[in-house]
């Protein structure tokens, strides 16, 4: 066969290499699962850092804040009540309860004998009542005044403490005799017209809305042990209301007169005397019985021993 009539033979087609699929690209990142850790961590920190800030801002509330919050509790709110110890406007001494731990009495006297210790103020009684309107229209405080719970008693004689006065105050104050029939609340301002005019019958104390109102009372028992609450009259949603305030813990309040000095069982010599025990050791808690109390001021002296 010549070579012109020789064919060439048809290749064979070249199979295609297979081609791999391309990479699946990369995880968007918020969709990666350490973000959605970040985000709860990172919303959760700034949830707690709301609260803290916005509690110290609740420290602060403006007035029209507070009344939100006391919104529902009624026209007139009790917002704070306080005893005031300081010999100034407290009382002139204590007289702690039988039973008392003398021990822990010995070793140092308390800031506030009638709340640490349930004392009863001696001759005087002082409170600071703060009052909060909660109306739009702003509420009237028209009365105020002492009710007994029972008839005043004798006065107490367990261990008496001294408080010696350090200057007389000058804010004003409503002063009350708890152990007089029909006790009224006066104007207590010696360098005032009104010294010992009855308070409310000139005067009355307005309660806007959300602002703080103090109002300070002091109460006096000449030779009795009385327990008291106070009843406070008011002018609110167009008529006229009454509201009892009590000591912490829905408790009268308490006030004693003084005693014969040889009826206490105990009493509490005043330090600034220096006074000696009776094996010439030095103390500021010298303790010595009532009938000793009593011989040591018949003979005129600041000392027993």
């Amino acid at each position: 066969m010549s070579p012109r009539n020789k064919r060439p033979r048809p290749r064979k087609a070249r199979t295609p290499a297979p081609v791999s699929p391309p990479a699946s690209a990369a995880v968007a990142w918020w969709k990666r699962p350490v973000t959605w850790l970040l985000t709860i961590v990172v919303g959760a920190v700034a949830t707690w850092l709301g609260a803290v800030v916005l509690g110290m801002i609740n420290q602060w509330k403006p007035a029209n804040e507070l009344a939100e919050e006391l919104a529902g509790r009624g026209p007139v709110v009790v917002l704070d009540l306080k005893h005031v110890p300081y010999p100034q406007e407290g009382a002139t001494a204590y007289v702690y309860p039988a039973g008392a731990d003398l021990v822990r009495l010995d070793a140092a006297r308390p800031d506030d004998p009638t709340v640490e210790a349930d004392a009863v103020d001696i001759d005087r009684s002082t409170w600071e009542v703060t009052l909060v309107g909660t109306r739009e229209e702003a509420v009237e405080a028209v009365e105020l005044r002492p009710v007994l719970v029972e008839p005043c008693r004798p006065p107490l004689t367990g261990t008496q403490e001294s408080n010696p006065s350090q200057g007389d105050s000058k804010k004003v104050v409503l002063v009350t005799h708890v152990d007089r029939p029909n006790p009224r609340m006066l104007v207590e301002d010696p360098d005032g017209e009104d010294a010992g005019a009855p308070f409310f019958a000139t005067h009355k104390i307005t309660l806007p809305r959300g602002e703080k109102n103090v109002i300070q009372v002091r109460a006096l028992s000449a030779k009795q042990h009385c327990r008291w609450r106070l009843e406070l009259d008011y002018l609110a949603d167009g008529r006229r209301q009454t509201m009892v305030i009590s000591a912490p813990g829905d408790k009268p309040f308490e006030v004693t007169g003084r005693a014969d000095d040889s009826a206490y069982t105990w009493v509490y010599l005043n330090p600034f005397n220096g006074c000696r025990a009776k094996d010439g050791s030095k103390t500021d808690r010298l303790r010595i019985t009532g009938a000793e109390y009593a011989q040591m001021l018949r003979d005129k002296r600041n000392c027993p021993y």
